[in-house]
């Protein structure tokens, strides 16, 4: 009666969701890539004895910390690109994958914040374990403290980012953002 002979198109569902998790995912991936590649830069410290011979020279590497923050940032970096491409590229494919493909990007979001979290939370503690020496390079010709300091921070990001893209994922957001295939 009301519209029962009209050829009526079913709305389709707003992807608001989707394109905030888009821009999360983009916003951890260069957030992990900075903060490793701050870490990796960060210049050498010279800390001179009281007699004014070099004592030793600091770089990141001295921190195995700062190494573990580096190589767990890169791969981040590297698994939130490949569930960015399976979120741009395989999306339209989900209604007849089978479960396995569908489980990935799962998989990569886990695998992505374990790498951010647990790097974040051993340099922290190294941060504070070493607080002392780090801070001992400020005043020197390198930049050594306050790259320490950047990478933390930007870090810290890039492990926010990671959360909220993994819950932003599943809560519906009631706006769209890119046009919808009129299938």
């Amino acid at each position: 009666m009301y519209g029962s002979d009209c050829h009526v198109m079913a709305a389709a569902a707003p992807n608001g969701s989707k394109a905030v998790t888009l821009l999360l995912r983009l916003c951890t991936f260069g957030l992990a890539l900075a903060s490793a590649v701050v870490m990796a830069t960060a210049s050498d410290c010279t800390i001179y004895g009281v007699d004014g011979v070099a004592a030793t020279t600091v770089t990141f590497r001295n921190y195995p910390p700062f190494v573990y923050l580096v190589a767990c940032h890169t791969t981040a970096a590297i698994l939130e690109m490949a569930a960015i491409y399976l979120q741009l590229v395989k999306d339209g494919e989900e209604a007849e994958a089978p479960v396995l493909p569908r489980v990935v990007p799962v998989v990569l979001d886990v695998a992505v914040q374990v790498l951010l979290y647990s790097s974040m939370g051993a340099v922290f503690t190294a941060a504070t374990a070493y607080g002392a020496q780090i801070r001992a390079c400020a005043g020197a010709v390198g930049h050594f403290c306050e790259q320490v300091r950047w990478a933390k921070l930007v870090g810290l990001g890039a492990s926010l980012a990671a959360g909220l893209a993994a819950i932003a994922k599943d809560v519906a957001l009631p706006f769209s953002v890119w046009p919808i295939s009129s299938d």
